[in-house]
């Protein structure tokens, strides 16, 4: 019984170290403010929005902003798929997706005719 206990405890501490180390890492994503490391992820995280199959990538980040573009790769995005599962919103032949969280602001801008992903991401100081 007492090993039985141990083992136990020996498993639940493993558990508890696993969620901790990977929430440590989902919070150095999130909060990346960088063009290098993790840049599409941290876009991810803080908007909602995918960044596909790209072809091109261009980012710069200076003063808690962050302005990143890519070229998604249409040969392996479905790109009427990709505006309707991102809730795009039709705005002047371009779709957008903005919001004002308590940690960002944002907005998103997609062409379909260029496939161009423009992301304008700004960081606020909490």
């Amino acid at each position: 019984m007492k090993k039985l206990l141990i083992g136990l405890a020996a498993f639940v501490l493993l558990m508890a170290m696993l969620y901790g180390g990977l929430h440590l890492f989902g919070k150095i994503i999130y909060d990346s403010q960088s063009c290098d490391m993790y840049n599409i992820d941290n876009i991810e995280l803080r908007t909602g929005i995918n960044v596909p199959q790209i072809t091109s990538t261009d980012c710069e980040c200076k003063d808690n902003r962050k302005f990143s573009k890519f070229v998604i790769d249409t040969s392996k995005v479905d790109v009427d798929n990709y505006i309707s599962r991102n809730d795009f919103t039709l705005i002047d032949d371009l779709y957008i997706k903005e919001n004002d969280t308590k940690n960002s602001t944002y907005k998103v801008v997609f062409n379909k005719k260029t496939a161009e992903l423009i992301v304008d991401l700004t960081y606020k100081d909490n």
